[in-house]
């Protein structure tokens, strides 16, 4: 997934619009956007929204409220009985977290679709035990970098180009890579700033992030386009596949391509870029 678009769990009209968008993946929101007297009528149209409307192949998620509110186990309870949408957790700091709404997925995933879990991480404890969170469970699909309640719990004031958030923001992606999983990055606030928002999704593409989360549906054809590979990327993946495939026949697993080394490690990355062109 290269986009994943956020929309209020509270508005039937906004969701149908979003089916109407090129993001890759929809996520009902049951948490920020929802003020607290809204929480329960939100669950419901969404529970309603799950079960009535098709979103064909795209992947949805619902974001759930935290565990450390009283809804959290309810919003799940529903999401699970739709059995087919997976679940965003917000502000997850341990694997227990992931212990505690796994089985409830589970318990209405349908045979015929794979359900996965998102952790979103944005809390210095969650950056922390992020790689234990990403392994707690086969279900935890990704982890999604939480930049807006981490600077709030840190205290510190981002510049331009966030240098500031460098670290957490690599720590994440760093522990997604080691268990195994995705990697998705904060979205860009700053509605109408489209040029901030390219070299955002170019700085995070740049670190190794597979996609972005996004507030405004203009964001999407910027993000997508920023995550999928280039011209020239797919063309240099096409020019390593074959030759080292051809080396490869003859017993040898590393030549020289244009003056440069390559070996088994550019093959994988390589098919790694060509994979993307499924898009």
């Amino acid at each position: 997934m290269r986009s994943l678009l956020y929309v209020p769990g509270s508005s039937e009209r906004m969701i149908e619009k979003a089916r109407g968008t090129v993001a890759d993946a929809i996520i009902l929101d049951l948490e920020d956007s929802i003020p607290l007297d809204q929480k329960e009528s939100a669950r419901e149209t969404v529970a309603r929204t799950l079960r009535e409307m098709d979103f064909g192949e795209r992947q949805v998620f619902v974001r759930i409220n935290s565990l450390a509110t009283s809804q959290s186990i309810e919003d799940a309870r529903a999401v699970a009985a739709a059995g087919n949408a997976g679940i965003l957790i917000p502000k997850v700091e341990s694997p227990d977290e992931i212990s505690t709404i796994a089985p409830i997925l589970a318990s209405g995933a349908s045979a015929a679709r794979t359900l996965q879990l998102l952790c979103l991480i944005e809390s210095p404890r969650g950056v922390l035990a992020c790689r234990e969170i990403a392994t707690a469970s086969p279900m935890v699909g990704g982890v999604v970098f939480g930049s807006a309640d981490l600077v709030r719990e840190v205290g510190c004031r981002p510049t331009s180009g966030e240098p500031e958030l460098l670290y957490a923001r690599s720590h994440v992606l760093l522990a997604a890579r080691a268990a195994g999983v995705a990697a998705y990055d904060s979205p860009h606030f700053g509605i109408a700033d489209l040029d901030g928002l390219h070299l955002a999704c170019q700085a995070a593409r740049h670190l190794g992030y597979d996609g972005k989360t996004v507030i405004h549906p203009s964001h999407i054809a910027i993000v997508n386009e920023a995550f999928n590979p280039t011209e020239a990327e797919i063309n240099e993946a096409k020019r390593v596949v074959a030759a080292l495939e051809e080396a490869n026949l003859t017993g040898l697993g590393a030549i020289a391509l244009d003056g440069k080394l390559i070996d088994q490690v550019h093959l994988a990355h390589a098919r790694k870029i060509l994979s993307r062109l499924s898009h």
